[in-house]
């Protein structure tokens, strides 16, 4: 990711034309003060990814810190690593709805 730095008086100049490079840059742009870092403006595209990847890091988060939903999940796993899987069709035959959904036709 290359930065791309303006001075704090460069962006009040050049504040009409932000919206523009920032959609030719599709990076933030540093704004700087006394050669320090001071905030950052981006485009809205770019905002709104952040958002929708902060939004699905919060969701990833939620489901590791469930501690019942990753235990049944670490079963199947398990599960599937011992090639102890059967199909649906084996599954219904086991339970005998092969017969219940035969009958009812």
């Amino acid at each position: 990711m290359t930065e791309h730095h303006l001075s704090l008086t460069e962006v009040q100049k050049q504040l009409a034309d932000l919206p523009q490079l920032l959609q030719q840059l599709e990076e933030p742009v540093i704004v700087t003060k006394d050669d320090e870092n001071v905030m950052a403006i981006l485009s809205m595209n770019k905002y709104m990814q952040i958002l929708e990847t902060i939004a699905s890091l919060n969701q990833t988060l939620q489901i590791l810190h469930d501690e019942k939903f990753m235990a049944s999940f670490r079963l199947a796993e398990r599960g599937m690593k011992a090639d102890t899987l059967i199909s649906l069709e084996q599954l219904k035959n086991e339970l005998g709805w092969e017969d219940e959904n035969s009958e009812s036709k």
